[in-house]
């Protein structure tokens, strides 16, 4: 059975999987924070959050079974920046290109707002970026309260 967690316990663990398999070069230190999925104590993926400045926050994904990719576990990222963090904003980069991240990030709403040329450092290489933004009113997996996204 997979596990939702985001304690301390698996907050290296996850946060060390997570940079790794979502290509973040830049030091963030402990300013992050997570959503992780394990099964029998193996990572599983998981959704990584980083530079909230009161408005937006910047959303990294690595999973490795789809399994995880369902409606329960989408919800746990929108609710997490939109309602708890009540953020106008949410922000993804991705590889350009990269189909099955793309097809992801599209798919559940996601907007591609442009390319950002030789951003991202894979296997030692500088390679385009897409960057995806959605707006707290254009998110579909959150609930509405009194006409208003909560």
């Amino acid at each position: 059975m997979i596990e939702v967690v985001t304690n301390d316990k698996w907050r290296l663990p996850i946060g060390k999987y997570l940079k790794e398999k979502c290509h973040i070069s830049a030091d963030i230190g402990d300013d992050y924070s997570y959503i992780g999925f394990i099964e029998n104590d193996k990572i599983l993926g998981g959704f990584l959050f980083t530079d909230f400045d009161g408005n937006n926050i910047y959303v990294h994904l690595a999973i490795e079974t789809p399994r995880l990719f369902s409606r329960k576990h989408i919800k746990y990222v929108f609710d997490y920046g939109f309602s708890q963090l009540e953020c106008g904003r949410m922000t993804a980069v991705c590889r350009n290109g990269y189909e099955r991240n793309e097809r992801i990030l599209s798919g559940t709403g996601w907007i591609k707002e442009g390319i950002v040329r030789k951003v991202m450092k894979i296997n030692n290489e500088f390679v385009d970026a897409a960057v995806y933004g959605m707006l707290k009113h254009e998110c579909k997996w959150i609930k509405e309260k009194d006409g208003r996204k909560t």
